[in-house]
């Protein structure tokens, strides 16, 4: 019966060492995406894209990918379109506003893949058109998969860019006139 019960307790904590998947929220890649998302917000351009490797390959709502110095030029004309930019995540209404919600994921390898590591971020992007006066809000998703030098590879933004389309036309074409 002792023989069964130290089996037992063994087999209970070989069961919950953890051996696949695993989630962290508080996290050294976790950190470094909210302050990545801090930078941008602030419009620290250079600093924010300190962590995405030259040769990162970045997919906006595409299948193709654009360069790390596009994507530069993309956040500093959205700098210059948008003022008051900000990320907004709460759980509930009225509830605490953390910024976004960022989570890490480590990835063991599997019989497809091998060992990845890989942040995600859901926010809501808010700015006001400078030119124009219109608020934009914006459900986002980015998922940053980071390489072995802890840099970001490879980036998927996901949003709907309709009405970011619409309000980046509308504010050039005052800016234009």
């Amino acid at each position: 019966m002792k023989k069964f019960i130290l089996i037992f307790i063994a087999a209970l904590f070989v069961g919950c060492t953890s051996t696949g998947v695993q989630v962290t929220f508080d996290d050294e890649n976790s950190n470094t995406i909210r302050e990545h998302l801090q930078h941008y917000v602030d419009g620290d351009i250079d600093s924010m894209m300190s962590i995405i490797a030259d040769d990162a390959e970045i997919y906006i709502n595409s299948q193709e990918s654009v360069s790390a110095s596009d994507v530069r030029a993309i956040h500093e004309l959205e700098h210059s379109i948008f003022d008051g930019i900000s990320t907004s995540w709460s759980q509930e209404e009225g509830g605490e506003d953390i910024g976004a919600w960022v989570e890490s994921t480590n990835y063991p390898a599997g019989p497809a893949n091998e060992p990845a590591s890989v942040t995600q971020a859901w926010f809501t992007w808010n700015g006001t058109s400078i030119s124009t006066g219109d608020s934009l809000t914006i459900p986002v998703h980015v998922v940053y998969s980071w390489n072995d030098e802890d840099q970001v590879q490879t980036i998927y933004q996901f949003f709907d860019s309709i009405n970011a389309t619409a309000v980046i036309e509308a504010s050039i074409a005052a800016t234009s006139e």
